[in-house]
């Protein structure tokens, strides 16, 4: 009787225009998400943070390669029953449920024994890549993953071999995309087998992994056995549509388009989404390539969400630089989502592009010359065959920044701003006598701290050392890893529910070189709301001061300081005093209490909470909503050495030689925890408790203020 009265309601709701369930898309994780290409327009749902455990110098230096300050979070100590010591390094210590997608490792290369020396080629089997590498999941003592770094990162090793790893041929760095979702924990350490591993060398990398709201569920990785032959099918199809096309219809349109006239070459009046766009040029020339303008307009907007020139949203740029133009137009682009054929004078992509009324797609011919003709195939998938929810989807959006240090007074560079709710997806990345060594510095929500913290463009762009013209299904690059570089965030995206800043710092490592900042001219591929922005400010705690603790009725048990400091947030290689300031607060081994505001809609809450490193390289907590304990502990895991130390002398500030290791980083850092709706909503207060969790790493934990975000 029950299958029959859901038979008959899936009839109903057919009959009168609603989309059946199997319609819907859903958010997804792991190879499920990789494989549903249109998932991609779906909004994350709220408390979806991007994380980026990474090695870098907290400082403001260029020494992200330092193993015990960068590259290690803290040491996991065991004591063996012949009574020797085993030390773990752990380089990743998240709590789920969650899901690692990107792993971008350079350890090959050792030039330790070569004075000043430069040797552009590692050595897969070299002492230092027998360290094992070790995956513990759910806080298991064993790991389910236990390989010399050589063997995981070596592509032959399956599940994680080719198309999803990569090695440079040169033995530089690697890349490795195999998915790995986690229920509970998720952490990961190295154990040398050489000493040369644990001396301060060359060796960094970044992991990306997506943290889901607490009660988002999924299933951690099984083992080896997890596979997915459509995934690797995509990935070795890179320039076919990899959209399902299941009811798919195609749309050709042919234009003549004379010099500086602007023509509509499609247009549809239907909800939907476009899930391929190919445009051939007649001629295919560099001034038909660069100075052709490409505008996208959603349900009858007046302001197109993208406006470039046409070759920028297959994969072109910069367009304004000396000599630039000519080595990209002489080459052709191939990955999932976009490309260009310089032999077939044609252009693709295949992001996901929903609606719910209108799309429109207009080209101005700016090149100086007749186009003689424009051919245009758009694959549209009518909203009867794929239905997105017009609430919970972002529009397709690209957006070109360029920006500059022409004084060389500035100390960043910007990459793409934007306000309001959705995610980044997408990035091509031209430069002019940049410094690749600029870190990324990505800042979500207003938080000071970078979300994503780079260890230097190319890094950024998974390579290292320059980087080389790969063109890979995620990643690649038609000049090199910073001047002319592509990365897609397929499932890694940059999520952001207020405000987004992506900047690049200006780097002094090469000041003889690049004595000014440098040029970027950057286009950023996202998914934004039609609605905005849905978070909101509605609280504020300043620990320490005492009408806000008494107007919040602050408590605290056990406290082991009280004080204030002055301090900065994470620096600039030309800014190391960024963020600073000085903030009273108070650390404790026990619990904090207190009542904050809330809006009475809210779908969820974030708590800020400002904290100093101080050597606090773990600090972990139970948090307590109105008594109850929310899923996952609030843990923060920071560099908690200094690579160099900032110290003040009688010329300013400077820093510490190099060889200073073993030193305690200071600085603010400011961390976000989600609590899920079904915690708070109806309510308009909420008290909040924060119990303080011992580790071997730290017996304290400290709070200077507090901001409360209600999503909307």
């Amino acid at each position: 009787m029950k299958q029959i009265m859901l038979t008959l309601i899936s009839v109903l709701l057919a009959a009168n225009g609603f989309s059946q369930a199997k319609n819907v898309p859903q958010i997804k994780s792991g190879f499920e998400a990789m494989q549903d290409i249109g998932q991609l327009p779906l909004l994350f749902p709220n408390g979806t943070q991007t994380r980026q455990p990474l090695s870098y110098d907290p400082t403001g230096g260029n020494w992200d390669h330092h193993f015990m300050a960068a590259f290690t979070k803290y040491v996991d100590t065991t004591t063996l029953p012949d009574g020797s010591v085993e030390n773990e390094y752990v380089i990743f210590d998240e709590y789920g449920p969650g899901c690692l997608y990107r792993q971008q490792m350079n350890a090959w290369l050792d030039r330790s024994g070569i004075p000043n020396g430069w040797v552009p080629i590692g050595e897969l089997d070299q002492p230092r890549a027998n360290a094992n590498i070790r995956y513990y999941f759910d806080d298991e003592k064993k790991p389910r993953i236990d390989l010399h770094l050589k063997d995981l990162f070596s592509t032959k090793t399956h599940p994680f071999d080719e198309p999803l790893g990569f090695i440079d041929p040169a033995r530089i760095f690697a890349d490795l995309y195999y998915p790995l979702p986690f229920q509970k924990r998720l952490k990961i350490t190295m154990r040398p087998n050489s000493a040369s591993f644990t001396n301060m060398d060359v060796k960094w990398y970044q992991y990306t992994s997506l943290a889901y709201p607490a009660d988002f569920k999924l299933e951690s990785w099984a083992g080896n056995k997890v596979d997915s032959p459509a995934v690797r099918s995509q990935w070795q199809k890179c320039g076919e549509n990899p959209n399902d096309l299941t009811g798919c219809k195609r749309v050709v349109t042919e234009s003549v388009i004379k010099a500086n006239q602007t023509k509509s070459i499609f247009k549809i009046n239907k909800p939907g989404s476009l899930v391929g766009l190919r445009i051939k040029l007649t001629p295919y020339t560099k001034e038909t390539f660069f100075n052709t303008n490409i505008k996208i307009y959603w349900d009858g907007n007046e302001n197109p969400s993208v406006d470039l020139p046409l070759c920028y949203l297959f994969g072109g740029g910069g367009k304004d630089y000396a000599g630039t133009p000519d080595k990209v137009f002489e080459k052709s682009l191939t990955n999932l989502f976009f490309g260009f054929s310089r032999e077939a004078g044609s252009l693709y992509t295949y992001w996901p592009m929903p609606f719910w009324k209108s799309a429109r797609i207009v080209v101005e011919n700016r090149s100086g010359r007749d186009m003689d003709q424009l051919d245009c195939e758009v694959m549209f998938k009518p909203s009867s065959a794929l239905s997105y929810p017009s609430d919970g989807t972002g529009y397709f959006c690209a957006k070109r920044t360029t920006d500059g240090d022409p004084d060389g007074l500035g100390y960043r560079g910007v990459a793409f701003e934007e306000t309001g709710r959705g995610h980044v997806i997408g990035k091509v990345f031209y430069t002019e006598k940049y410094d690749m060594d600029g870190d990324e510095f990505t800042y979500m929500d207003d938080s000071k701290t970078p979300q994503i913290h780079g260890s230097g463009t190319e890094d950024d762009h998974n390579q290292g050392w320059a980087g080389r013209e790969h063109q890979k299904p995620l990643w690649g690059a038609l000049v090199n890893g910073y001047n002319g570089a592509y990365r897609i965030y397929m499932n890694d995206c940059y999520i952001f529910n207020k405000h987004i800043l992506i900047s690049y710092e200006y780097s002094l490592t090469k000041k003889e070189r690049f004595p000014k900042g440098g040029n970027t001219d950057v286009t950023i591929f996202y998914y934004k709301a039609k609605t905005g922005p849905n978070l909101q400010l509605t609280d504020e705690i300043d620990v320490g001061n005492h009408f806000s603790e008494t107007q919040h009725q602050y408590q605290i048990s056990r406290q082991t300081w009280q004080g204030i400091l002055k301090d900065q947030y994470d620096a600039y290689e030309r800014n190391l005093d960024y963020g600073a300031c000085t903030d009273d607060g108070r650390a404790f081994n026990g619990s904090s209490k207190f009542t904050v505001a809330v809006d009475s809609k809210n779908q969820g809450i974030k708590l800020r909470k400002r904290i100093n490193r101080n050597g606090n390289g773990v600090q972990t907590a139970e948090v307590f909503v109105d008594g109850n304990k929310v899923g996952r502990p609030w843990h923060i895991v920071t560099p908690s050495l200094s690579t160099r130390k900032v110290v003040t002398t009688e010329g300013g500030t400077a820093l510490q030689p190099a060889n200073a290791t073993g030193r305690e980083v200071n600085g603010w850092y400011d961390s976000d925890f989600e609590i899920p709706a079904s915690y708070t909503k109806g309510k308009d207060r909420v008290s909040v408790e924060i119990r303080f969790v011992a580790s071997p790493q730290k017996h304290e934990i400290n709070e200077f203020y507090y901001w409360v975000y209600s999503y909307r």
